[in-house]
């Protein structure tokens, strides 16, 4: 990508990281025993709420996805256009996303 065309494309992504504290690039990346717990988590709240153990799978399955929405930066929404996701801003411009780092000052 162009350097005129990445610098625009790096500042929203930068302030979408400062905003959103996105904690993994891809689901990829998010640590087994991380999926394990949620997973776990999930189906317990899933029983609790009285849901049908035949359906719990897709219950499941569905709040994972929004974990990973929530927690991994190329599902997240833009900050600047709920509308797409990180992963989609910068593929429309040729680009992609190899890592990332937040640093947090003060509390």
């Amino acid at each position: 990508m162009p350097d005129e065309a990445a610098a625009p494309v790096a500042k929203s992504v930068a302030q979408h990281i400062a905003f959103a504290d996105p904690q993994w690039r891809t689901r990829a990346d998010v640590p087994a025993d991380v999926v394990a717990h949620e997973t776990e988590v999930f189906c317990a709240q899933t029983l609790e709420e009285g849901k049908p153990e035949a359906a719990l799978p897709k219950f499941v399955e569905g709040r994972m996805n929004g974990f990973y929405k929530e927690n991994v930066l190329e599902e997240q929404a833009l900050a600047q256009d709920s509308k797409t996701t990180v992963a989609k801003h910068v593929a429309a411009t040729g680009g992609n996303v190899l890592d990332f780092a937040r640093v947090k000052v003060g509390a």
